[in-house]
């Protein structure tokens, strides 16, 4: 194991201080095989650079409209190193000094492992919804999963949705076998490059396991603008590869509106205790309901119908 060498990619835009934080944390894990970090910059305006000039990093920098999801990886992963590639953000912290043997320990254990993704914990400054959304999704589970097909048929008879839940993958923290990536390396495409390809690979008869022993510190308070471009390109891309569409018509807007607000107020009024917090977020719930709800109708019928996709800023 000595000779294994792991390569970790990050692809940076004005990480700032939560980037360092990521560093440090990288930096100090406790490993008994080499690793090497490689930074693609794509036209940081902050301190980025130079704090990744603080670390023995392997610095590229690329022009911000070169950037691409699943290409700018691929130009990570391509120049590294390592049998093993760590793909993550800029602003996910892994959590303890262990999480990089973790990470890669499943690959040791059954060649036919493509792929490891991370569990993610939220941060300490995230409101109560934010920390009920991770504690509700695949990416916070306490049980490892291993996701393969054993019956061809009974995978083709999954629904969308069902098919998108067995083929989860995040490149928020994920680790790839570099001679798959060879043979099926990630699209050109502006999201949900990790989801693309986790299908392609699992279809081709390859394993990705869910490692929450693997954890990163990784969360986000949304603005609403933000939470409707996030939630839009989600759900366009998810009825690209999977077909799914949870939201047909408006009928369902209204319906998961109405719903989706009742259920956050409550929750809200019986988990935060900071009175102006509370109110921050009851102010916020009516609208940030309407919107994910309509966004993901959104994003499924301008799919539906091929509508001209562009690239969402900051996304």
């Amino acid at each position: 194991m000595s000779k294994m060498k792991v390569s970790i990619v990050i692809p940076t835009l004005n990480g700032g201080e939560d980037f360092k934080r990521c560093l440090a944390a990288i930096f100090s894990q406790n490993v008994i095989f080499p690793f090497e970090v490689l930074v693609i910059d794509s036209g940081s305006t902050d301190e980025t650079v130079s704090i990744a000039r603080e670390f023995p990093v392997r610095l590229y920098q690329i022009a911000k409209k070169e950037f691409n999801h699943g290409l700018t990886r691929n130009m990570g992963i391509e120049l590294s190193k390592g049998e093993f590639v760590v793909l993550m953000t800029q602003d996910a912290i892994p959590a303890n000094k262990n999480w990089l043997s973790s990470l890669v320990s499943p690959f040791f254990k059954d060649e036919r492992v493509a792929g490891v993704y991370a569990r993610q914990i939220p941060r300490e400054d995230a409101n109560v919804l934010t920390k009920r959304r991770h504690s509700r999704w695949l990416t916070s589970r306490m049980e490892r999963d291993v996701k393969f097909i054993t019956d061809r048929a009974s995978y083709e008879k999954l629904l969308p949705m069902q098919r998108y839940m067995f083929c989860n993958f995040d490149d928020v923290c994920s680790c790839i076998r570099k001679s798959v990536w060879e043979k099926i390396p990630l699209e050109k495409t502006i999201f949900a490059e990790d989801l693309e390809w986790s299908k392609k690979v699992i279809e081709s008869g390859f394993k990705i396991v869910y490692e929450p022993s693997a954890s990163v510190i990784h969360s986000h308070n949304r603005s609403v603008l933000y939470e409707y471009k996030r939630v839009y390109i989600n759900y366009r891309r998810l009825n690209e590869i999977f077909g799914v569409q949870t939201a047909p018509t408006l009928g369902h807007v209204v319906l998961f509106t109405f719903r989706d607000t009742v259920m956050d107020i409550l929750y809200v009024l019986g988990k935060e205790h900071n009175i102006p917090k509370m109110i921050s977020l009851l102010t916020k719930v009516p609208l940030l309901s309407f919107v994910r709800a309509y966004a993901r109708y959104k994003g499924a019928k301008d799919q539906i119908e091929r509508q001209e996709l562009k690239q969402l800023s900051g996304i």
